[in-house]
């Protein structure tokens, strides 16, 4: 098939972001198809990065030179459950409003934020079609597990990391010619990161950590308690530093943020940065001793930069990992134990990522072009559910 867009018309492309994650995981895909000539792109702005709280890091995007079509703040209040649904109610009004003047050709979501489901309704009921990234992962212990699945049934289209993702897209009822596995772009961007320029954060003196740790939204672990455990396990090994990220903008992230910058006051081997450019994020990961926490970071781009990773707890039960992430319970003996292996442990080789595969970003530009070629009449049928065949479910005992 043609993978080049007919130039008479351009199309209508939006992304939809609401953290530094998903915007540092896509960037590269996005300058590919803002650099497309038959392509106009617009950055649909929402969540965290608008926040001043979590570094207002919409000036990112600005400073990259792409297009923002709307910003909708959120107000965000990740207090509790009912802050994020007042959040999920803002966003799902700012973007009905926006999409009832905005057509767009395609509306690209990645991943499983709750702020994304609210995008993808307010799409879906203007009848704009969805390409989906990320789909088809699984993560038990938070309420992405199920937001993530809601927005596949949303979504005409669907980008997935790995072939056992792209297989459990298709079990949700997904047509397999709308389905392709094309790898992590995460995984890849860390290969293609130009590292020899010099960071905007410089590398801590000594050895260290990086630490990224999250709230389980989907279990009844208590936040302050996980943390603690965390914090006391890094207080027993001295002799290195530890780098602290802050914590998505989850329910009750408030108390692992404050629990976090508490003791980073308090020692002086502890830093901490709200966030970071993603190639400042890599650099710092890349001279560590390992990833630690619960981010989905350890399992798809730690490993393509050479780097082990400690996953603490739940929060990533259920997607694929491979041999260079130890997963521990989220307990102050188990993480003492992993963190004094840390150093013996062999540095993993970028090319045996489970995630990763070559030139994903222009694979997924190229396949973003045929789906344009597509989607007016795709689109203009009637999505049905894809019954799989009934020899998938015989008991073959």
């Amino acid at each position: 098939m043609d993978d080049k867009v007919d130039t008479s018309r351009k199309s209508k492309v939006a992304f939809a972001t609401g953290s530094r994650a998903d915007y540092g995981i896509v960037r590269r895909y996005l300058k590919l198809l803002d650099d497309d000539p038959a392509i106009d792109l617009s950055i649909l702005v929402t969540g965290a990065l608008l926040e001043q709280a979590y570094g207002h890091q919409v000036d990112i995007v600005k400073e990259d030179g792409f297009s923002i079509g709307v910003e909708v703040p959120l107000g965000i209040d990740s207090l509790s459950e009912i802050g994020v649904a007042h959040s999920m109610a803002r966003a799902l009004e700012g973007f009905s409003a926006h999409f009832a003047d905005n057509k767009y050709d395609l509306l690209i979501i990645l991943g499983d934020r709750y702020e994304m489901l609210s995008v993808a309704t307010a799409a879906a009921m203007q009848r704009i079609p969805i390409l989906h990234i990320h789909g088809g992962e699984a993560t038990f212990a938070n309420y992405d597990e199920f937001i993530r699945h809601a927005i596949t049934k949303m979504s005409l289209y669907h980008f997935t990391a790995t072939e056992e993702y792209r297989r459990r897209v298709i079990q949700l009822g997904e047509e397999p010619d709308r389905v392709f596995n094309l790898g992590a772009l995460g995984a890849e961007n860390c290969l293609a990161a130009d590292f020899d320029k010099s960071p905007s954060r410089p590398l801590p003196q000594r050895d260290y950590f990086v630490v990224l740790f999250h709230p389980e939204t989907m279990s009844t672990a208590d936040p302050l308690a996980q943390t603690q455990e965390l914090l006391g396990a890094i207080s027993e090994l001295e002799g290195y530093d530890y780098v602290f990220i802050g914590s998505n903008a989850d329910t009750h992230s408030d108390v692992v943020r404050a629990a976090v910058q508490d003791f980073v006051a308090s020692n002086d081997n502890a830093h901490y940065y709200e966030n970071l450019r993603t190639r400042d994020y890599h650099h710092l990961v890349q001279h560590a001793q390992a990833l630690v926490g619960n981010s989905s970071s350890g399992l798809i781009e730690a490993p393509s930069l050479g780097v082990c990773t400690i996953n603490i707890g739940h929060r990533q039960d259920g997607r694929v990992r491979g041999k260079s992430v130890l997963d521990v319970k989220c307990l102050k003996d188990e993480i003492s134990i992993a963190l004094r292996q840390a150093g013996s442990m062999p540095a993993p080789d970028p090319l045996d990522n489970p995630y990763y595969q070559p030139q994903t970003a222009e694979k997924y530009h190229e396949k973003t072009c045929e789906i344009l070629n597509r989607v007016a009449n795709d689109a203009s049928m009637t999505k049905v559910f894809w019954d799989m065949p009934m020899e998938v479910f015989i008991d073959h005992k």
